[in-house]
């Protein structure tokens, strides 16, 4: 492996350390399983619109967790410079290891996102930096220990994702077995968007098959430290496969 590529990895590590450096962790055996789907249509060479899809399943497919819709419309400035704005539709079930919302919830939000890319050799960074408006269903108990939906709340939330690729071995015809990592960081804010506690951190490390420049599929092993108390986290493994199919107009 090269220098550069040793960087990269370790890049993504040191930022998953802020999490795992100096808290009481709790670890949780079983495997989630995570599918997403990525579309973009591209609309001409400053405008794209793009969709997300995803089914997050826990137990090994045993248990329904989460499913997200996700569309944006995406404005490139230059091939180095995204702006996006979108929505998001989260429909939550309770699963382990942290079976919060107690019951099914709904939470609706929309957001602005920013993308700047770069690449030093062969190994290409990108560093996504999202902000979050949130509305989603608040739960409550009743006196015999039932829960139930009371009402909607609003939040806010600051989210950054390093993602860190590179090509592994390039074929013949054009395909390409590739790397690819991310670590990203879930920052609640007050209502003055001021920055809170961590609430959550993903570490993504996995390989891809590309089949062209448009389509490709990756799986790869994720980690996500969940916070439940003062220096408190869950630490759940997942298995997460992505398809990637883009297309222009």
């Amino acid at each position: 492996m090269g220098k550069v590529n040793k960087i990269a990895i370790l890049t993504i590590l040191f930022c998953s350390s802020l999490v795992t450096s100096a808290q009481e962790i709790i670890h949780h055996d079983d495997v989630n399983t995570w599918f997403t789907i990525l579309n973009r249509l591209s609309l001409n060479s400053k405008w794209s619109v793009s969709n997300e899809l995803h089914e997050r399943t826990g137990a090994f497919l045993d248990e329904h967790g989460t499913f997200l819709w996700r569309p944006s419309v995406d404005y490139h400035l230059n091939k180095n410079v995204e702006f996006s704005v979108g929505y998001s539709y989260i429909n939550n079930k309770p699963n382990d290891p942290n079976p919060s919302p107690k019951i099914g919830a709904i939470e609706n939000n929309m957001w602005e996102q920013v993308l700047l890319k770069h690449d030093i050799g062969k190994v290409f960074f990108q560093h996504r930096l999202r902000q979050e408006h949130r509305w989603f269903d608040k739960v409550g108990v009743d006196a015999e220990g039932s829960y139930y939906k009371t009402g909607t709340d609003y939040a806010n939330r600051f989210r950054y994702r390093i993602t860190i690729s590179t090509p592994i071995k390039t074929f013949e015809n054009g395909k390409e077995l590739f790397f690819n990592g991310f670590d990203e960081l879930w920052l609640p804010q007050t209502d003055g968007l001021a920055l809170k506690s961590l609430s959550r951190n993903w570490l993504y490390l996995g390989f891809g098959y590309k089949f062209n420049s448009k389509t490709n599929l990756q799986i790869g092993y994720m980690n996500q430290w969940d916070a439940i108390g003062n220096n408190i986290y869950i630490s759940t493994p997942i298995l997460q496969t992505t398809f990637v199919r883009n297309f222009d107009l």
